[in-house]
């Protein structure tokens, strides 16, 4: 009953907007799709359980899920996080998980708040250290820790 609910009121949000394409699709056909065709989708609208089944194949589709950004936005509220939900049970506590979604959606949140200058650094800083492949975590191939990217993310603010 909740995904025809949630259809039918985006169809119905969707009458307003006539100057975007609106289309809709299983999940199990959005997630094969995404893997076979991303360049297909631009903007998502997903209920809760659909988007973590999207938000983890496309963080699949670019590295991994230490990479991906996320936001909830809302007419009351704003929640900036990691992309792909991913627990990391496997390397909590141990100084080995990627800060890049979060320090994404640290820069997400700035923009949020129009603070576009401050952002803008956050992200030219990750981007920077990534290029430069000397300060990585095990993810991309590095054995820098979680703290020693944030480190050279910091620096790299600095100068």
């Amino acid at each position: 009953m909740t995904d025809g609910l949630f259809l039918e009121t985006c169809k119905q949000v969707a009458k307003e907007y006539p100057e975007i394409t609106f289309d809709s699709m299983i999940i199990d056909n959005c997630c094969m799709q995404l893997v076979m065709k991303p360049e297909q989708f631009d903007v998502m609208v997903t209920p809760n359980l659909y988007g973590n089944l999207v938000t983890n194949v496309g963080a699949a589709l670019i590295g991994g899920p230490g990479l991906a950004a996320g936001a909830n936005v809302g007419e009351r509220a704003a929640i900036f996080e990691m992309g792909a939900h991913h627990v990391a049970a496997d390397i909590a506590g141990q100084d080995k998980a990627n800060p890049t979604g979060l320090l994404f959606a640290s820069a997400m949140m700035l923009k949020h708040m129009n603070l576009d200058d401050y952002a803008l650094k956050v992200e030219n800083a990750v981007k920077k250290v990534i290029a430069g492949r000397q300060v990585l975590t095990t993810d991309m191939g590095g054995n820098a820790t979680t703290k020693e990217f944030t480190r050279a993310v910091i620096d790299e603010i600095d100068n």
